[in-house]
């Protein structure tokens, strides 16, 4: 039964050969004559053979160690055979080894299958995904294989995937830098407008507020006419003194109308910017708009009371005129300079009180304006760290593509065929301990 599934063969205790069954003779491509008193020396590596290694070897089977191991053997043509073997000596009835006998199997194919393995593995390695191993006829060997081949197949899928991520990903994230960028550049000039205007406000409120000083003290002054007007009826004889007073008076309050008139219409020059302003901050500048209008509104109610004021001074003017010229109509005059001058103080309270109407929405206005200005530039602050964010990203799917371009890509996957195992430049060492019966177990037959 061991001479039909086992190559076997039988040495004298120092390694001469004795005889070999017919499946170690095809095997190694011998004859029986070709072998019988040779050594086993002839079946190893010279190299191998010269050392003191191997002299040990047979020193140890003669002296009752047995082996079992993997061995690389050299077939007649040079070719390298690998086997699964053991070496057990044979005693006599004194205990004494008077031969050694081996059994053998040949696992070359099995070998060269997992040096294949081992090929593909180390491709793996260096990166090749387009590295397979071909269909073996040993079942584990091509079980194995097939793993190999389904694994590298699925893994270079998924990097080719996440070629195409990173790829995306990078682009998208120069995209993002790129909007970032000039959404920073127009963040910061739209702060820089918004801190001009501001000042602007600023400045145009600290105006308005010196209108409105100026109107309350042009209220006092015509207050004070007032009742001079009253008194001079008692005493028409100072009426032209009076009048004179009053045609100063009246003289300087035009003036300052027409100061309070210049001041209404720039104030609506500047609410109107303040409007397109707003209508270019779209839904961020919609309270503003209103303010905007609002003091626009204002604007323009200062600029008809100033015009109805100043028609009240020349009606006035005309009238002192009158009265320097008739002194008889002096009470008549006065009269009329009295109501004139009601109303007057009348026009310029509103005038005052519009004023300071206005000072105030400005000063809200500003207050809006230095809010906007905060956010404005907490908005370029989140542009720029954005900007950062998407640098960052760029570089590191730019990494991750140098990484996943360390692998090579799928078109024209490389075959790895079962092939003779290479002759090794160094001969393995044979086995310096005892081996075991049970590693025979699951050897391949002839």
């Amino acid at each position: 039964m061991v001479d039909r599934t086992q190559a076997t063969i039988q040495f004298e205790p120092d390694g001469t050969i004795i005889t070999a069954n017919q499946n170690f003779l095809d095997a190694l491509g011998y004859s029986l004559e070709e072998i019988q008193g040779q050594h086993h020396r002839m079946f190893v590596y010279k190299t191998f053979a010269a050392t003191e290694q191997y002299d040990k070897f047979w020193k140890d089977l003669a002296g009752g160690q047995a082996f079992t191991d993997q061995f690389p053997r050299v077939r007649k043509d040079g070719s390298v055979l690998w086997i699964q073997a053991t070496y057990a000596p044979i005693y006599d009835d004194e205990g004494n080894v008077v031969k050694v006998a081996k059994l053998a199997s040949d696992i070359t194919e099995r070998k060269e299958g997992l040096a294949t393995v081992a090929e593909g593995l180390q491709a793996l390695a260096e990166g090749k995904l387009n590295h397979r191993i071909s269909a073996s006829h040993i079942r584990d060997v091509a079980d194995l294989g097939k793993a190999f081949n389904e694994s590298v197949e699925k893994l270079e899928r998924t990097m080719g995937t996440v070629a195409t991520v990173s790829e995306a990903v990078q682009r998208t994230a120069g995209e993002i830098g790129q909007s970032s960028g000039d959404l920073a550049h127009r963040t910061e000039s739209q702060a820089a407008t918004l801190e001009e205007t501001a000042a602007a406000i600023e400045e145009l409120t600290a105006t308005v507020r010196s209108s409105a000083d100026g109107a309350r003290q042009v209220e006092d002054i015509v207050r004070k006419e007032q009742q001079k007007a009253t008194e001079s009826g008692e005493i028409v004889t100072n009426a032209i003194s009076a009048m004179s007073e009053i045609e100063q008076s009246s003289d300087k309050i035009a003036n300052i109308i027409s100061v309070i008139d210049d001041i209404a219409f720039q104030t609506n020059l500047l609410a109107l910017n303040a409007g397109v302003e707003a209508a270019r901050a779209g839904e961020a500048g919609r309270g503003f708009a209103v303010v905007a209008s609002e003091v626009r509104a204002l604007a323009q109610r200062s600029s008809d009371a100033a015009g109805e004021i100043k028609k009240l001074i020349s009606d006035s003017n005309r009238q002192v005129s009158n009265g320097v010229d008739l002194v008889g109509q002096a009470g008549n005059a006065l009269h009329q300079i009295i109501e004139s001058v009601s109303a007057i103080s009348t026009h310029v309270s509103d005038i005052a009180q519009g004023a300071e109407e206005q000072a105030t929405t400005l000063n809200e206005v500003n207050s809006g304006m230095t809010e906007l200005d905060k956010v404005t530039q907490q908005n370029a602050a989140m542009v720029q760290q954005s900007t950062a964010a998407a640098q960052t990203l760029n570089n590191d799917a730019s990494r991750l593509g140098q990484q996943v371009a360390m692998f090579t890509g799928a078109s024209g996957a490389q075959v790895t065929t079962f092939q003779e195992a290479p002759r090794p430049a160094a001969a393995p060492p044979e086995p310096t301990a005892h081996g075991t019966m049970d590693a025979a177990v699951g050897w391949d037959d002839f």
